[in-house]
């Protein structure tokens, strides 16, 4: 893959974290970051099972590419290309077969980490593992809901990986049979209201130049649709049992849908949505 030219450092080891017992496993642990120096080392610590972590700083602001190599991390610095993008770029550079991928700001539990040293170690396994992520929301376990039907494959081989294009929300995908590993990822998402509307502010620029030149908005679409999916999350996918976070939940994603819209019918009114700069997660 062509792109910008990567500066690489980083020590032999990885600060101790998920203790698996024995030698780390041949796996390459993959992780985007940008501007998540206050977050990256509970990410970093937490991947020790791997023989190699690999940290692709987007061009942080702050001392993220400095954090994680002091833990041991290896580190590229490769500007912002989009998340699919930066995905491939670092599938490129990763080291080893097996590929693990996690966020800045998710963290492999101990169980976790002897799942995926026990699944690379069958001869004729699967072509990945699907991950269940356990996600926080304003600093508790959203354990009802839709995050908590929350699966998508993390542990896969590199040769067949595939990165969906898309701006936001992008995956992966491998032929072959998949299996499903059972510990949780930890998912430190949305600790408060102001980092859940920056997410929103940066996401929804992002989502609504991927939409523009798809489907039309019309001008009561911002209106109608939110209304749609605030009863949705609340009533029908349960939020209201996880109380006054549940409320807010269901109120932030019908407000993302909102101002997706607002932003893209902008786009396509021929205006420019407005931008947004933070720490990657996912």
């Amino acid at each position: 893959m062509t792109g910008p030219r990567a500066a690489a450092t980083g020590a032999p080891a990885v600060a101790r974290g998920a203790d698996t017992g024995s030698a780390r496993a041949p796996i390459s642990a993959v992780v985007l970051a940008q501007n998540s120096a206050a977050i990256i080392a509970r990410c970093v610590r937490s991947l020790s099972f791997a023989a190699e972590v690999l940290v692709v700083d987007g061009g942080s602001h702050d001392d993220t590419p400095e954090v994680a190599r002091a833990l041991g991390a290896r580190v590229l610095v490769n500007p912002w290309p989009g998340f699919a993008a930066q995905w491939r770029f670092a599938f490129d550079h990763a080291s080893h077969e097996w590929i693990f991928v996690c966020a800045s700001d998710e963290e492999v539990t101990p169980a976790l980490a002897r799942e995926v040293t026990a699944a690379v170690a069958q001869p004729a396994g699967a072509a990945g593992f699907r991950v269940r992520r356990r996600n926080q929301f304003l600093g508790g376990w959203m354990d009802v809901g839709p995050w908590a039907r929350d699966v998508s494959l993390r542990l896969f081989r590199r040769g067949g990986a595939r990165v969906t294009d898309a701006a936001v929300h992008e995956g992966f995908s491998v032929d072959g049979r998949l299996e499903s590993l059972s510990a949780p990822l930890h998912h430190y998402a949305h600790p408060s209201i102001s980092e859940s509307l920056q997410r929103l502010n940066r996401y929804t620029t992002l989502e609504a130049r991927d939409r523009a030149p798809r489907r039309r908005i019309r001008a009561l679409d911002p209106l109608l649709s939110p209304a749609g999916v605030f009863l949705k999350y609340y009533v029908v996918k349960g939020c209201w049992r996880a109380g006054v976070r549940g409320y807010l939940l269901a109120a932030i994603t019908a407000m993302y849908k909102s101002v997706l819209y607002v932003k893209t019918r902008s786009l396509q009114c021929g205006d420019a949505a407005p931008g947004g700069e933070g720490h990657v997660s996912s």
